[in-house]
């Protein structure tokens, strides 16, 4: 690996543009707080809200291409540094690709401020900008393990440009299949990274010792995914649940085998393991045919909004030169992403009581991700504490 220690009066003067995690980080946690409470205000009948497109597409849209999506870049582009060796975008650059994420956000949330096209132009723009920063860095070192990210971001491209044209279409059923084809998209890049962390962590930090990988089942982990993704872009319902049934096993063994009994002293830990939980639950509800709300929202709210709480709380203490301590309210905070992710799926297996479930899964949410922005935004705006760079 390459020395990526740098001067320090080499460093952007702004803290928060010193690596990709600082500001995705904190601006997409505050973004969801956002959304959410626009999209609950709406629904209570408290806010004539007029997005483009329409409410209920902006709140799916916005929830992944805007909040997960954030997220996800922040990760790759801090994590390619370590993986690779090669400096990560900082600076104006980092600057400008924050913008790019930021202003379709704004925009879409009002439908007179933009033109529909512009801002879809805007937005389609990011995950390939993202995309090429990543490559720059691995194709550099020749590391193909982490290519594989690259055309993932690349399909997300594809997903959210059939969501804006489903929408100005009015393709009600596109955008559907755009939306949880987007999802099982993203829970493949969390289910890449969370295999390989989640156990290395659980070694790292208790007595519990990591197994070794099965090869057959890593791949086979990869490939039932993108599978159900095309069975999901193309709305096949059989072959959504013959895959979702392969993928919620496969990812339920792997799981298994990674130490979650090991686990439930350390807030940092069981988060992680709860969390990926959720992916193979939410698959499996999709397999049995009880809902494929139930099952999405259990893959998104847990599985994604859960692992990237917890992911959240940790780089960002490791990368600034912490220690792996999350203040003892973030134990709290992940207790909450769960609840939101129960209620949330209950509000889908029992309709009649939806508006009470879903009261309480946003409520849940906003407190979770309200404590992380209230304890981590001072430490995501201010420079490490041991002096090196990022």
């Amino acid at each position: 690996m390459l020395n990526i220690d740098e001067p320090a009066h080499l460093q952007p003067k702004l803290a928060l543009l010193r690596l990709g995690f600082r500001p995705f980080f904190l601006f997409g946690a505050l973004f969801s707080l956002v959304a959410l409470a626009l999209w609950g205000s709406f629904l209570t009948g408290r806010l004539g809200f007029t997005p483009h497109g329409n409410p209920l597409w902006w709140h799916g849209h916005e929830m992944l291409f805007g909040f997960v999506m954030a997220i996800v870049a922040g990760f790759l582009l801090t994590a390619s540094q370590t993986w690779t060796g090669q400096k990560s975008i900082k600076g104006w650059p980092l600057g400008a690709l924050f913008l790019l994420w930021l202003a379709p956000r704004i925009l879409l949330a009002n439908n007179q401020w933009g033109t529909f096209e512009v801002v879809a132009m805007l937005d389609l723009l990011f995950a390939p900008a993202a995309a090429l920063v990543l490559a720059r860095q691995v194709i550099a070192v020749r590391q193909w393990r982490n290519f594989a990210f690259i055309p993932i971001l690349l399909l997300l491209t594809v997903a959210n440009a059939l969501s804006y044209y489903g929408v100005s279409s009015h393709n009600s059923l596109l955008v559907s299949h755009a939306f949880h084809g987007a999802t099982i998209l993203m829970v493949t890049i969390v289910a890449l990274i969370g295999g390989r962390v989640i156990p290395f962590f659980t070694d790292r930090a208790t007595q519990w010792q990591r197994l070794d990988n099965i090869s057959w089942l890593e791949k086979l982990t990869f490939v039932s995914l993108m599978a159900l993704f095309i069975a999901m872009l193309i709305g096949q319902p059989l072959a959504i649940m013959l895959c979702a049934a392969v993928a919620g096993l496969t990812l339920l063994v792997r799981w298994s085998r990674w130490g979650v009994q090991s686990t439930f002293g350390v807030p940092l830990l069981w988060s992680l393991h709860l969390s990926y939980l959720c992916i193979p639950v939410g698959l499996l509800l999709i397999a049995v045919g009880a809902s494929v709300s139930a099952g999405l929202h259990a893959m998104t709210v847990g599985g994604l909004g859960g692992m990237i709480l917890a992911m959240m709380a940790r780089v960002s203490l490791g990368h600034t030169g912490r220690n792996l301590l999350p203040p003892k309210v973030m134990t709290g905070a992940f207790a909450l992403i769960l609840i939101s992710t129960i209620t949330r799926v209950l509000a889908s297996l029992f309709p009649t009581q939806f508006m009470l479930w879903l009261t309480i899964a946003m409520v849940a949410w906003i407190f979770a991700f309200g404590t992380f922005v209230i304890c981590y935004a001072p430490i995501l705006l201010t420079p490490r504490i041991d002096g090196r760079p990022g």
